[in-house]
């Protein structure tokens, strides 16, 4: 996340007022998405990649991706909708660029921490395996205080690097810092509890 509230509104239509253009395949669906989300999704990309041409290019290809989800989808929270697009769209730039080795370092650093809690074997059953770990995940992830929780998001789900997170919630690094060691601590002892082990 970012210092600035992402549920700004800066556009005047609603949601459903944007999905309903999209159903209707009118173009000023794309500009409202832009004007009201734009920002928001910009940040999630920019967090995962750590350059703003990429950044840009994903956002435009949310908005392709958007544009051929509705129709036939109907999302009942467009905001994650719309998360969930640009997450996957600046997660598969993200491995080309490390197959290219040009990997943006807070990406790296974020995915390596979570990494001495949770990983499985590729396999057959490698989609059963994602099942229980997500489940597992949840089941711990709602165990968490808010601030926890939104620490959590904002340094896994987002990227986002431990000062931001500090100066969002007025905390110092290193509070941050161990705040996010015991999550990653109480997350590894509850995957094991759950017969989950790196």
């Amino acid at each position: 996340m970012n210092d600035q509230n992402r549920n700004s509104n800066l556009g005047a239509l609603s949601d459903e007022e944007i999905i309903a253009l999209y159903w209707k395949r009118e173009e000023k669906a794309i500009s409202a998405t832009d004007a009201k989300y734009g920002r928001y999704l910009y940040v999630i990309a920019y967090n995962i990649l750590r350059n703003e041409q990429d950044s840009e290019e994903c956002l435009n290809d949310t908005y392709l991706g958007t544009w051929n989800a509705i129709p036939p989808q109907r999302p009942t929270a467009f905001q994650v909708f719309l998360s969930k697009i640009t997450r996957n769209i600046s997660l598969g730039k993200f491995r080309k660029q490390t197959a290219s080795k040009r990997i943006p370092p807070e990406m790296v650093v974020s995915l390596e921490e979570l990494d001495e809690c949770m990983a499985f074997e590729c396999g057959e059953d490698e989609k059963y395996q994602i099942h229980v770990l997500s489940c597992a995940l949840n089941k711990y992830l709602h165990t968490l205080s808010d601030r926890k929780l939104f620490i959590f998001v904002c340094r896994y789900y987002y990227s986002d690097p431990v000062l931001s997170i500090a100066k969002m919630l007025r905390m110092s690094e290193s509070t941050v810092m161990r705040e996010l060691a015991a999550i990653r601590h109480g997350l590894k002892v509850h995957l094991e509890k759950e017969g989950i082990e790196r």
